[in-house]
């Protein structure tokens, strides 16, 4: 993966591999759900993925034309917020990512970071909405109350 010299007060530019990922196969092999959960918005993706290694599911939702788009925000919510978070969003292209679990904010965007930098099931999710790259929050840009 090409993590370019691009930082800035509050994210990072990170240049999507075209290619597989570190994973077996095609990111998209472990794509287990790609629909539109809301009909009066047809433009949000829920994106489920499952990573055979730790028996996990990870969570998204594309908003707007992500195939072949660059610089989408990656916004990370707690799981329970995801669609919630992705509904009330009316700006551009975005991706809201369920980040793992637990208090601290700032732990979950690092994890989140983390596994797409060094190549986990969130980057194969990400590989699945088709950006060719994404601008990762150095803290959360969603809410932390749930």
């Amino acid at each position: 993966m090409n993590s370019q010299d691009h930082f800035s007060w509050t994210s990072r530019h990170v240049v999507l591999p075209r290619g597989p990922a570190t994973r077996e196969d095609s990111p998209s092999s472990g794509l287990v759900m790609d629909c539109r959960p809301i009909p009066e918005r047809p433009d949000l993706r829920l994106l489920v993925y499952h990573d055979e290694t730790d028996d996990s599911d990870y969570d998204a939702v594309a908003i707007g034309k992500t195939e072949g788009a660059s610089d989408i925000p990656v916004i990370a919510t707690p799981e329970e917020c995801l669609l919630v978070a992705a509904a009330r969003s009316d700006t551009g292209p975005a991706i809201v990512l369920a980040a793992p679990s637990g208090d601290d904010i700032g732990r979950r965007v690092r994890e989140v970071t983390g596994q797409i930098l060094r190549g986990g099931p969130l980057l194969c999710l990400l590989l699945c909405t088709g950006a060719l790259s994404v601008l990762l929050p150095l803290h959360s840009s969603a809410s932390d109350t749930h």
